[in-house]
């Protein structure tokens, strides 16, 4: 793939926040250097992991830009000592067990106007208990986000304006599991020019101690970090949003145990997919402000298409 050459490339700032994931961080390093970008600020955080990491950080740290190596008090902590260094036109973290697609810096670099606030990419899953699937950062907005309209995002695939992350706020370092989702929230919130690419820019890892394995599951909001850590970011958005998103947080609220139940019946493989969608609809009759939404249909449409079955084909046809 043809790169820009480095006076016409922006420049572009990828922070690694890293702590005793040596198996990995290797790996991710490389899929960062060997992008070939010609202006690159690649910085890796290390909060002093005690595991093979310092060798690995040794080995390539001629090649990158900064590293930190001191205690931290978690990855917001880390990623918000790399976005205090950062001098890119663009910015984004990629996890020490994470991966960037080859040619993602490159995209990046040519299709990036200056219309555009957040660029995106698709980003793959892999890993511990997959099969293989991509995640599609598709129809991002404040106000989805808020509402619970959005199933997910996935925020590898997310290139963020470096300005513009400080002007809203930055990481808010006190959080330990939603701070990409309130980041995302606040930024979209003033810059909202999104450009979508088909592209795969990135790979996100599951494995055994990554936070979403770990957290996966959980349904009390008790024992589950990221539903407790939501509470505490809607409080502080309603109070901080103007009102249109405020009251769209509190719409949200109210729509995720609807939305539980919508995946909760997906998942059922043994229901009759028909059946399933009638169900759905009737309910969400029942309180139509909250349940009849964006999520609400597409779930049926899902259930929908598994019932639908090509036509046979006649022997004439062949």
């Amino acid at each position: 793939m043809k790169i820009p050459a480095p006076q016409t490339c922006p420049r572009i700032t990828v922070v690694t926040p890293s702590f005793n994931q040596g198996q990995f961080l290797e790996e991710t390093i490389l899929s960062v250097l060997n992008q070939n970008y010609p202006n690159l600020q690649y910085i890796v955080v290390d909060g002093n992991s005690t595991d093979q990491s310092a060798d690995i950080l040794d080995r390539y740290a001629d090649q990158i830009s900064i590293v930190v190596r001191e205690p931290d008090d978690g990855q917001s902590d880390a990623i918000g000592k790399g976005l205090a260094l950062a001098d890119g036109e663009w910015f984004n973290w990629i996890n020490s067990d994470d991966l960037l697609t080859p040619g993602t810096l490159s995209e990046l670099g040519r299709k990036a106007k200056p219309s555009i606030d957040l660029y995106t990419f698709d980003v793959s899953v892999f890993g511990t208990g997959t099969v293989g699937y991509t995640m599609n950062n598709r129809n991002l907005s404040a106000k989805a986000m808020l509402r619970c309209d959005r199933y997910s995002f996935s925020q590898p695939g997310l290139w963020f304006r470096t300005r513009f992350v400080h002007d809203c706020g930055g990481i808010d370092r006190s959080l330990n599991y939603g701070f990409d989702w309130d980041l995302l929230v606040r930024y979209l919130a003033a810059h909202p020019s999104v450009y979508y690419s088909k592209s795969v820019g990135a790979g996100f890892r599951l494995h055994d101690q990554s936070k979403t394995v770990l957290e996966y599951g959980k349904e009390d909001e008790q024992e589950n970090r990221f539903l407790r850590e939501s509470i505490i970011i809607r409080d502080k958005l309603e109070s901080l949003l103007r009102p249109k998103l405020a009251n769209a947080s509190r719409l949200g609220r109210l729509r995720e145990p609807w939305n539980d139940y919508l995946v909760e019946s997906l998942d059922r493989v043994d229901a009759s997919p028909i059946g399933t969608a009638c169900k759905i609809l009737k309910k969400s009759m029942q309180s139509p402000h909250v349940r009849l939404s964006p999520r609400t249909f597409g779930s049926v449409a899902r259930l929908l298409s598994r019932y639908v079955r090509p036509r046979p084909v006649h022997p004439t046809e062949k």
